[in-house]
Parts: C-alpha cells; structure tokens; sequence
C-alpha cells in the first residue's frame, strides 16, 4: 500500500510539472517550448531575462507566451500592442518572502499596490513631480554632479581606474535621498559605497544607515533568491514557500531581511519624528498645493532649514515634507487609512526608484560615448558653445542641451533601466493582437526587446543620439510609441522627469570637465537584471581633464 501512494505520488508530481490544463488554455500563443515544471525559467537565468525576452520577441513576436514554471506570461514588443497593455492601471501580483512588517512595508510600495490605495499613494506623490516642482531640484542635482566632479580629480590626476557606475550611484543617492527626506546624504563626501552587511552595524546617522542597506536590496531582490522561484514552481503553495524561506532563510535572505529592516526602521523614525514636529493646521489639500510650487533646491543648499531639522522637522519642500499631510486619509471605502509605515514606505520607495535607475542609465550613456567618440565630439561641441567650464547648469538651460538631452534617451533606448512593463488581463479577458488571452493573466511589454526590434528602429543596435534629435532626418524614422524607456500609461513612471532634468544636468557639468575612456573587456557588456537592469560588473574608466590647470574645486564653489 505504501509503494503504491508513492509511486501515485510520484505519477501526480510528474503531471502537475507538465500542468496540461494551464498550458492547454494558452496553446493558441505561440512562444518558446516550456521544460517540465521549470517552464522557461531556466532560459531566463542562463541568458539573461532581458536577452531572453529579445530573442523570443524575434523567434515568435510579436505576442508570445513564456512560463514562469507553472505561471504563465504573455509578453508583447510591439509599440500598439503595449499601448492596449500599459493603459490598464491593474499590474500582477507580486510575490514576495517577506512577512509581518517587512511584508506590509513592502506591499505599500507604489510600485506593487493596485486599486484606491494605488490611487491614493499616486495623489501623493503627484506634487512633487509636477512639472514646476521637478524643476526646483535643478540646484541640488547640479551642485551633486559638481561634487562628483571634484570626487574624481584623484582618478584623473593619478590615472586609476575608477568604476563610473558606482561613483555615479554614490551622486544619484546623494541627489534622492536629500529631496526624498529633507536628510543631507553627503555620500560623495564620505566616499563609501552605498551597501553591504558590514556597514549596518558601524554607521549611525539616518542617512548613513539608509546609504548601508540599499544596495542590498537591489542585490538581492526577487529572483536574485533562489527560493524566491519555488512561487512560479508551486504557486498554489505561497504560504509554504513564504514560511520554508522565513524557517531556514539563506545566508543571502538574513542579508535582505536585514536590509529591509533597516530601510523600514529608519524611514519610520524619519516620519515620526517629522510628523510629531508638524503643525497642527491645514489638511492633505493644503500639503498638496504647496507641492506644486515646492521643490528642494534652496532648502538644501542654505541654513535656514537647520532650526527645523534638529527639532526634526522634515525640509520644507521635501517629498517627505509633502507626503505627510496624507496620514490618516482614507483609502477609498476599505475602510483602512494612510499611517507613518505608509509614508515612510513611499519616502523610501522615491530612493529605490531613483538611485540605481538613474545612476544605470547615466552609466550607460557614458559607456556608449566612450565607444562613440564622434557622438561624444558634437556633445563636448555642444557644452563649449553654451558656456564657460565652471557654470554650473540649470533647469532654465535645458533648451541649451539637445544634443545632451538626445544622448541621455538614446542610452535610455539602448540599455532601459526597467526592462518591462507589467499589467493584468481585466475579467472576461482580452484581445490583444487578435488572439484571446484570459483573465487574470500576467501581461508583460519587453521594453528592451521594443526598443531594439528592428521592425520600429534602423540598425538597432547603433548608438544614435540624433534620432532624438528634433527635425533630423534620423528622427523622422523613429516610429511612434515604440520609445517606452518609463512605461506608458497610467502608471507610467511618475519621475520620469526627474530622472531626465538629474541625467541631463549630470552629463553636462561631467563632460566640461572630463572624457572618459573605457577599460579593455567591457564588450559587450554585460547586464544584470533584478528590480532594475544595470552593468553586470560595473563600467570600469579612466578619467581624463579636457583642460589642464583647471581646478575642479571651482565647480563645486561657483
């Protein structure tokens, strides 16, 4: 009798890694062959997820599906395609191994959150990145740059190596992390890589202990955890899987819990400490208002806000600043309301989203001059007809830089920080590219895949800044909608131009003072993708004044 329930266990065990009733509803899409229960998962980690989607959007494009083992994705990389998918606000479950207050913080992320709390959260956050807000942060991100200038005159003087990518993320956490918390971050100056185990436990001040867990966290996310794949194997089993991994977590896992801890711990201590120093006047609308005028360029830069920040008041004109007059506002009729874990998660969410992605694409740029100098020769052309080496730029000289601008977008085309965008098929389902796809299906638009099909773009895999070029004839190619490097849609990046005017004004004040000339090895390079795409090994220069007898200090103190 034993022998005979293994052996029907065994029988059972081998039909459901074959899941024939799933992948019986979803034979009409054409796609890869899925591998018994694994599916294409073990393709996507052998070449990379953003490879992966590329070669399948050529083989079977463009509308394929692809099996998460037991989990089912279709993906498209066509621009009309993705434009039905991106305007549904829903996007798919997201799973996670947390629990308790490392789940709920997590799941409070603008990011992850569906329905009136993504409404609601999406209210908040709007203030800050209106148009006329985003562009009094010019200050904060330019003086940033003008730091990292002066970071690496060592580099240039001595000739070492330095990886750009790194010193670029120690900037952009710089720049996020101030508009973020009001927090002066000050990370170039301490010259510590923003991450690892060890730091947790030696440093002190807010700021440096948001610095001390962040890179843990990109590291580490989702699949970066092998137990985070036993989701796609054995969906029906999530609470199983959460608690195996919580029971007998990795080595890897302590690391992340530990970063998240940290990141949850000191953004609530922020809020509460900012919340208790509020006046007790005015409502959310008020707090919102004064968003669209805000901005964290002058707080950050001057002495008057240092009264306030002792008695732990969050800067005025600060994300968190404006976030905090949403506490306790109801969400919808759920009947729960917005709390300080709520607000330290969006505080902390804004970091996430702008540290690593920013700091990717400026990296890639610079890499794709370095392999272009002809695009980077009009570029330097570019900076010297607007002005002097120690003028720092603003957003009011955007229209200055098309060139700038153009190279920016063109590494955002090439190398997209978000590698896809991620829906939900509404109930009753959908059609999409005249094939049925069922409801509650994961849907999925390969950004990086769109952005290098050579259906939508001439020679692809060109770096080409001047199809971002108004009026050029490159331009006049580019096919509508198939440039998504921020998503589309509803919940299209709500920093996307935040991220621009930080690129913009970076590669402008870096370039008036250097070249950069890469390390031999780098091609191709190689990415990695986790919450973001970035280098694989980080992108190893050597920096190189354009004029000698200059002092980069002169930057920094204009």
């Amino acid at each position: 009798m034993v022998l005979e329930l293994v052996l029907l266990g065994i029988a059972l065990l081998i039909l459901y890694g074959f899941h024939p009733i799933t992948r019986w509803r979803f034979r009409h899409i054409a796609g890869p062959r899925p591998a018994w229960l694994v599916g294409n998962l073990a393709e996507m980690l052998s070449k990379g997820q953003v490879e992966a989607a590329a070669r399948w959007g050529q083989l079977y494009g463009p509308i394929w599906c692809f099996w998460l083992g037991a989990v089912p994705v279709v993906m498209t990389d066509d621009p009309h395609i993705a434009r039905k998918i991106v305007v549904r606000p829903v996007r798919h479950k997201i799973y996670s191994l947390h629990v308790g207050d490392e789940e709920r913080f997590e799941s409070n992320n603008i990011v992850f959150i569906n329905h009136a709390m993504w409404k609601e959260t999406r209210n908040a956050w709007q203030p800050f990145f209106s148009p006329s807000a985003v562009l009094k942060n010019d200050e904060l991100m330019a003086r940033s740059a003008a730091k990292l200038v002066r970071h690496l005159a060592p580099a240039a003087q001595q000739g070492q190596p330095v990886d750009v990518w790194r010193e670029l993320g120690l900037m952009t956490m710089d720049v996020v992390g101030t508009a973020a918390f009001g927090v002066d971050f000050n990370t170039l100056e301490k010259g510590k890589a923003a991450g690892g185990q060890q730091q947790l436990g030696s440093v002190h001040t807010p700021a440096d202990r948001l610095v001390g867990c962040v890179n843990d966290f990109f590291e580490l996310f989702g699949l970066g955890n092998p137990l985070f794949a036993l989701f796609f194997l054995f969906p029906e089993c999530e609470r199983w899987v959460k608690w195996l991994a919580n029971a007998w977590p990795t080595p890897n896992f302590k690391r992340e819990i530990a970063a998240r801890r940290q990141l949850r711990i000191v953004g609530t201590e922020l809020v509460q400490q900012a919340h208790a120093a509020m006046p007790a006047t005015g409502d959310h609308n008020d707090g919102g208002s004064k968003g669209g005028s805000g901005g964290s360029s002058s707080a950050a830069h001057n002495g008057t806000g240092a009264a306030s920040r002792q008695r732990g008041e969050a800067r005025p004109g600060s994300f968190l600043s404006l976030v905090l007059p949403f506490i306790g506002r109801p969400v919808g009729d759920t009947g729960t309301r917005l709390d300080e874990l709520w607000a330290a998660t969006q505080a902390s969410g804004f970091i996430l989203a702008g540290y690593e992605t920013t700091a990717n694409a400026l990296a890639f740029t610079m890499y794709c001059l370095a392999l272009n100098p002809d695009k980077e020769a009009k570029l330097l052309a570019e900076l010297d007809a607007w002005g002097p080496p120690n003028r720092l730029p603003s957003a009011a000289d955007m229209d200055s830089f098309p060139y700038a601008t153009a190279c920016f977008q063109e590494s955002l085309r090439l190398y997209p920080p978000a590698a896809a965008a991620v829906r939900e098929s509404p109930a009753g389902g959908m059609q999409l590219g005249g094939l049925n796809v069922p409801e509650g299906t994961a849907l999925q638009v390969s950004i990086f895949a769109m952005h290098r099909n050579p259906k939508y773009w001439s020679n692809p895999e060109a770096y080409i800044p001047e199809r971002f070029v108004e009026g050029s004839p490159e331009a006049a190619e580019v096919t509508p909608g198939a440039f998504m490097p921020f998503g589309d849609g509803a919940r299209k990046c709500i920093g996307y131009r935040f991220a621009t005017l930080e690129g913009v004004l970076t590669l402008v004040t870096l370039y008036q003072q250097y070249t950069f000339k890469l390390l031999p090895g780098q091609q191709p390079l190689k990415l990695k993708t986790s919450l973001t795409t970035g280098p694989a090994n980080g992108i190893k220069v050597t920096v190189h004044p354009r004029r000698q007898g200059y002092s980069t200090a002169e930057v920094a103190e204009e």
